[in-house]
């Protein structure tokens, strides 16, 4: 039978997976850290302390890199053996898979473990231990076909009056590449009907089962941690070996610029935006914290599930982590809009949130671009209610806890001057200032800034610039920042740092209406700019504290189309853009 060659694609999300891979969100908290080209993975070391098995880039073949494109943990399982050679080719097992190094191709491709081990005669084994059906020999049937007409054939054998493995299969448009051919019919083990397939083998579930398994779910077999189990991989790579010294993460700065990315953390993006961020020598994470989606019920206590893993992630990673709010609830919310109607509210959430994380996120930024009517709704745009915002929630957080660091939000750089749309930021900032004679100055801890470029080198200034659009406003260059300071100097607040919540380059060619300067900015320029924000910072910003990229991932998770897809530094596949490799590379 055919074997195709993995593309450079990223697997889809699996819906769940049995065993270890089950809690993987809670067991990678403490359990892996970062090293010299890669990362190192304890969880799957069978019980050995202190061991495990490594990931890395070395020796010219690239796991590491191949391991974080396919997902990572959340979509191959962590690492069950070290590297040992197969076939003449490298391979290294995940607790899903087996992968192997293609050096003809570059790529790396998934073995076809159930074939190998059919041909290793454990069929009975597998049927009597794991409840995986033999392989059906089908080989006369297929005489003659060309290889899509084995495939439909195959393909075919998926149908069953539950349409669950249909659908499971054909969600991922690469579900050859990534399952193989089914290689049985759909048999009925009791609890669970099962079928098998090359590389894997699916589950659906009758009743509710282990690790949390429900009645009608569809899960996904741990084909290589079986494999292991039967001694289908040489001893000496299945050993875990000794824990290697771990790359310590940036020591934390008390002075001077520190950095970090604006990213989306939470919902499966945990491991590779912690460890995308410690291998450029990052050390922040600004994750947005949606109150609506959160507690959209004003009954229920709101639900921390992801931001709680998310947050415990970080800190065992060594990260720092800025929590951003918006989007009151509907039942918080002014009439049109999204903004809280009384502080009040908000003040307890706030509460609630610096009680739960209380050493592990050290700073919360209170709202996003307050002088744009999409964040806080037409007609609601008052630098008052945003003061009166502030004055409710900075002691509610303080009391909570006294260490955490509280960000004013960052007013949007926009260029426009309309109630229904925008207030110039500097405008906002001074209306802030001037509210009840200044009384916002006891209400935060640092100034939050948005100075973005636009399509403006980070040195140029209105009145002295080369780019033809976006250029006839203060606004729209990143030295806009400095008139920011020279007011809080003015109004006798300039010992305040600012940060940076958001800065970046949009490089997009599909880039949305209104983003148009970005379909001119190569990659290579989004680079190039970022790198020189960084070093003017250096040169003449001693009051910035810490600048977060905006942003690190943001490929992975919207379209081309959206406009934040082209401020990204990495690729949906976690590979790096010119961005993220000048970022990493330049001094700190």
């Amino acid at each position: 039978m055919k074997h195709r060659q993995i593309p450079l694609a990223i697997l889809l999300a699996l819906l769940v997976s049995l065993g270890g891979v089950a809690q993987a969100s809670a067991q990678i908290i403490t359990a892996d850290f970062q090293i010299a080209g890669g990362r190192f993975y304890t969880q799957a070391n069978g019980g050995v302390s202190g061991a495990g098995f490594a990931v890395t880039d070395g020796a010219g073949v690239p796991v590491w890199t191949w391991f974080q494109r396919y997902g990572a943990t959340s979509l191959l399982g962590y690492p069950n053996t070290g590297r040992f050679v197969l076939d003449g080719f490298v391979v290294q097992g995940t607790q899903r898979v087996l992968l192997q190094w293609r050096p003809d191709t570059q790529t790396m491709a998934f073995v076809n473990i159930f074939d190998r081990l059919h041909d290793a005669n454990l069929d009975p084994v597998l049927q009597a231990t794991y409840q995986i059906p033999p392989q059906i020999d089908n080989s006369a049937a297929e005489k003659g076909m060309t290889f899509d007409q084995v495939a439909a054939l195959r393909q075919a054998w998926l149908d069953f009056p539950n349409p669950a493995f249909k659908n499971f299969y054909f969600a991922d448009p690469f579900h050859i590449d990534h399952f193989g051919l089914p290689t049985s019919h759909i048999t009925d083990f009791g609890p669970f009907l099962t079928i098998r397939l090359q590389r894997v083998a699916f589950q659906l579930w009758k009743v509710d089962g282990p690790a949390g398994i429900k009645a009608g779910q569809l899960v996904l077999v741990l084909g290589s941690d079986i494999a292991k189990s039967l001694n289908f991989y040489p001893q000496d790579a299945s050993t875990p070996t000794a824990a290697p010294v771990a790359v310590p993460p940036p020591a934390p700065s008390t002075t001077g610029l520190q950095y970090g990315f604006g990213a989306q953390v939470v919902g499966g993006q945990e491991a590779q935006a912690i460890a995308g961020t410690q291998d450029a020598g990052f050390r922040w994470l600004r994750q947005q914290v949606r109150w609506c989606d959160v507690q959209p019920d004003k009954t229920k206590p709101p639900d921390w599930t992801e931001l709680d893993r998310m947050a415990s992630d970080a800190a065992a990673g060594g990260m720092d982590v800025l929590f951003s709010v918006v989007c009151a609830p509907s039942w918080a919310a002014v009439a049109n809009g999204e903004f809280p109607q009384n502080p009040a509210d908000a003040a307890a959430f706030f509460s609630a949130m610096a009680s739960k994380f209380k050493g592990r996120v050290e700073a919360y930024e209170v709202w996003n671009e307050e002088n744009f009517a999409r964040e806080v709704g037409p007609g609601n745009i008052n630098a008052g209610s945003f003061v009166e915002l502030l004055r409710a929630v900075y002691p509610a957080i303080k009391a909570a806890d006294p260490s955490a660091i509280v960000v004013s939000g960052a007013p949007t750089p926009t260029g426009v001057n309309d109630p229904n749309i925008a207030m110039d930021d500097l405008t906002y900032l001074s209306n802030m200032y001037a509210y009840q004679n200044g009384v916002v100055k006891q209400f935060f801890d640092v100034l939050g800034a948005h100075p973005q470029g636009y399509g403006n080198p980070p040195e140029q200034t209105v009145a002295n610039h080369t780019q033809p659009n976006f250029s006839n406003h203060p606004s729209f260059f990143f030295r806009r920042a400095e008139d920011y300071h020279g007011l809080m100097a003015q109004v006798g607040d300039g010992s305040k740092p600012i940060w940076a919540t958001e800065t970046g380059y949009d490089s997009n060619p599909q880039a949305p209406a209104g983003y148009e300067y970005a379909r001119t900015i190569t990659e290579q320029q989004q680079a190039d700019y970022l790198v020189r924000e960084f070093n003017y910072v250096k040169a003449n910003w001693p009051w910035m504290g810490v600048m977060f990229v905006w942003n690190l991932n943001f490929q992975a998770v919207v379209p081309p189309t959206d406009e934040k897809w082209g401020f990204g530094v990495v690729r949906s596949d976690y590979s790096p853009r010119p961005a993220y490799v000048a970022l990493e590379n330049m001094g700190k």
